[in-house]
């Protein structure tokens, strides 16, 4: 630490190290310094209060000029000579400041792509278990607080929608942290979080035939193929009903998926077997004679978005049911059929687009070779159709 004279000119002329940080306090006032890093200039105001060195930062050089500087020390240095704590006060300040009702807002307005489905769970969540805590500052929302609700929502509502309401609020309560370093660490740490089973069970490939001659039996064509389409290629049940006829190519047996979960930036190509031309093509004839106007793959007239929106099983039909499942399900099925088919988990991976661990080596020089992928799309198919 050395003794400067802190006026714009000295500090403009002070050196960056390469490495660490260096300390300069100036002559004149003393508690005044600036800290100089290896690319930045700020100046701070520290002094010791009960027998701790506190020290405040005021603001970066070129950003602050040196006499706001100097005037913001001599008033934090005026607090921490009767014992205030300067940093201490601004957190209770701006820990106050921010609600939850505006922490979810710089979730909802982040530049982060989202899917749909993730939003509208976000929003539930904050409407229909938080919403008595919306005008409530984030800092007085402890964990006891957060411990006790969530018990409560388990109680009543159940552990999914529980578990469903912290991940939300934590998500909520990160965001914010982000611009409010002031805040204490996320309350959900106490969340003793109830344990959560896959409720979308993957169909025995024993049963694979009886759930064929159920799916079958149905009534409505388009949800026939639907089923058929969720099966054979393992897509999500949104991206599934969401397929344009623009987004499909018949030439070069491909499908784009423009918004996966997880938003554009996911999208991806899926190479097409066959059988899913197949069914494609029946779908290109029969629309044309059911739906000749629409964009969509699976039309529907009763849904106000035109296609397939919740392809679920009436209860008369869930009764004729040889073999319950349901549609998340089907992609389990495609996955169990990958493996035992003996695709590779890279391929598997790629071709129902989740995405290869960050920690394998080998999964960052896999690229994407979409024959190879069809080669593998289509040893899915023919294992599959082995057991319908």
């Amino acid at each position: 630490m050395s003794n400067i004279r802190i006026i714009k000119g000295t500090v403009d002329k002070l050196a960056h190290p390469p490495k660490g940080q260096k300390l300069f306090m100036d002559e004149a006032l003393k508690g005044f310094g600036v800290l100089i890093s290896a690319n930045t200039k700020t100046y701070v105001a520290q002094r010791d209060i009960g027998g701790r060195t506190v020290r405040v930062t005021l603001g970066r050089h070129g950003v602050m000029t040196t006499a706001q500087a100097r005037r913001d020390a001599e008033e934090a240095l005026v607090l921490m000579r009767r014992g205030v704590n300067p940093n201490e006060q601004k957190r209770a300040a701006q820990g106050r400041s921010i609600t939850l009702q505006e922490a979810a807002d710089l979730y909802l307005q982040s530049n982060k792509p989202r899917a749909v489905k993730t939003i509208s769970g976000f929003r539930d969540a904050m409407r229909l278990h938080l919403k008595d805590w919306l005008a409530t500052p984030l800092a007085e929302i402890t964990r006891k607080i957060i411990y006790d609700r969530h018990r409560r929502i388990g109680n009543v509502s159940g552990p999914y929608a529980a578990n469903a309401t912290m991940r939300a609020f934590r998500a909520a309560y990160n965001g914010a942290m982000r611009l409010h370093e002031e805040l204490p660490p996320n309350p959900t740490i106490s969340v003793d979080w109830f344990p959560e089973y896959r409720r979308d069970a993957a169909i025995p490939a024993e049963q694979l035939g009886a759930w064929h001659t159920d799916t079958q039996a149905l009534s409505n064509p388009i949800r026939r193929d639907f089923y058929l389409f969720v099966l054979f290629t393992g897509l999500r049940r949104e991206s599934a009903a969401e397929i344009r006829w623009e987004h499909v190519d018949l030439n070069k047996c491909t499908l784009l998926i423009p918004k996966p979960k997880g938003g554009t930036k996911r999208a991806f190509t899926l190479p097409l077997s066959d059988f899913l031309i197949e069914i494609l093509l029946r779908r290109q004839v029969e629309n044309e004679k059911l739906t000749p106007d629409s964009p969509w793959v699976f039309p529907s007239n009763k849904a106000k978005t035109g296609h397939i929106a919740e392809p679920k099983l009436t209860p008369a039909q869930k009764a004729n049911l040889v073999v319950p499942f349901s549609v998340h399900g089907l992609r389990h099925t495609w996955i169990t059929a990958a493996n035992a088919a003996g695709l590779s988990p890279y391929d598997i991976k790629m071709l129902s687009n989740h995405k290869l661990p960050k920690g394998d080596v080998t999964a960052g020089y896999v690229g994407l070779h979409m024959e190879a992928l069809r080669a593998s799309q289509q040893r899915v198919t023919d294992y599959l159709r082995g057991l319908i």
